[in-house]
């Protein structure tokens, strides 16, 4: 049998521990093809909960349709390139993941990775420009008051975007290759000996070749991100926070800590 006295107790706790919940405001920064397909539920569970959503978009974007009635926002800016050279960029990468990189040696692989990123990042560059050096568009985000950044991290400077606006962000996703920015950046444990390296195929039951190949899989990942980040990111992040040698992964852990 329940005292009163136990009653009286739960209930002032309940009174205690419940707190308001607001519904906020949040910003996208979404990837594209794929990316977008498995972002899209999440974001319209969002607004069904009472969520605002404005998506970031630039307009040469292949798969977010932004000229039909949505229930989202949509933030669209220019970029000075075309829906082409994105279709090249994400053809060569298909081409490698699905069909070249399972008859490729360690050699081969490394350098086709090099190439698309390399690509990549050429577009990534412009994206960013178009947003965080566009003066206007940057100060209705600002005016906005977001309360968090959703991102997809297969585009790059999101968390930048989030440093500018002073708000936490939140990746969709774990997506770099050999899981290089999750370990090198977000500290994650990947024993080389035991966690097979993405995209190169391995189970996590390896022979002690696989695991070789697998340690050198990892040490060439380092040695891209390294390049990338050391050579192109670094000094972009530097430029726009107006700090000299900013190193990209700190950023990126300082947002990853919120």
């Amino acid at each position: 049998m329940i005292s009163v006295k136990g009653i009286s107790a739960f209930v002032f706790l309940q009174i205690c521990l419940t707190g308001t919940v607001f519904c906020g405001h949040v910003l996208v920064w979404p990837g594209d093809a794929s990316h977008w397909i498995n972002m899209k539920p999440v974001l319209e569970e969002l607004i069904n909960r009472g969520h605002k959503i404005t998506i970031l978009i630039h307009t040469e974007t292949l798969f977010i349709d932004y000229s039909k009635p949505s229930p989202f926002h949509f933030e669209v800016f220019t970029v000075p390139f075309t829906k082409d050279s994105v279709d090249e960029v994400l053809s060569a990468f298909l081409q490698f993941w699905i069909y070249d990189s399972p008859d490729m040696s360690y050699w081969q692989m490394y350098k086709k990775i090099k190439d698309i990123v390399e690509m990549m990042t050429a577009l990534n560059v412009q994206i960013c420009d178009s947003v965080l050096k566009n003066t206007l568009l940057f100060e209705r985000l600002q005016q906005a008051g977001f309360d968090v950044l959703l991102s997809d991290p297969v585009t790059p400077c999101s968390e930048l975007v989030a440093e500018k606006l002073g708000i936490p962000f939140i990746y969709s996703l774990r997506f770099s290759m050999g899981s290089t920015v999750e370990r090198l950046c977000g500290q994650l444990p990947s024993p080389p000996s035991y966690v097979p390296s993405i995209p190169f195929g391995l189970s996590d039951k390896m022979s002690f070749v696989e695991r070789v190949k697998n340690v050198l899989h990892y040490f060439s990942q380092d040695l891209l991100f390294n390049q990338i980040a050391g050579q192109i990111w670094n000094n972009y992040y530097s430029e726009i926070l107006g700090k000299e040698k900013v190193i990209i992964r700190s950023i990126i852990t300082h947002n990853l800590n919120y």
